[in-house]
């Protein structure tokens, strides 16, 4: 059961690139596309709001997924983790259990 007090995990990835294999290890509830950065944004903040406490993942063009991490003050690629609660969307800290 979700933690409603713990933040979404999202798992970003480049749609045309092989997963990573650490993603193997999570414990995925739900798993999206999204086809440009706005879809992004949008899946990610809505999709959080559902998954609190749990990790989900969201595949898009490279592109997408860099736009998107950058209009959320992140300067990152694919693949990535990312923590969103109502503070925003964040790289979670060193040691926290996750990628």
């Amino acid at each position: 059961m979700a933690d409603l007090q713990c933040p979404a995990t999202a798992v970003l990835l480049d749609e045309a690139a092989d997963p990573p294999p650490w993603l193997k290890d999570l414990r995925i509830a739900g798993r999206f596309r999204a086809r440009d950065s706005r879809s992004v944004v949008s899946l990610v903040d809505e999709t959080a709001d559902l998954y609190r406490g749990e990790t989900f993942v969201v595949a898009a063009p490279s592109p997408a997924v860099e736009e998107a991490l950058r209009y959320r003050g992140i300067d990152a690629s694919a693949p990535l983790v990312i923590e969103i609660d109502s503070d925003g969307w964040r790289r979670p800290a060193p040691g926290a259990g996750r990628r």
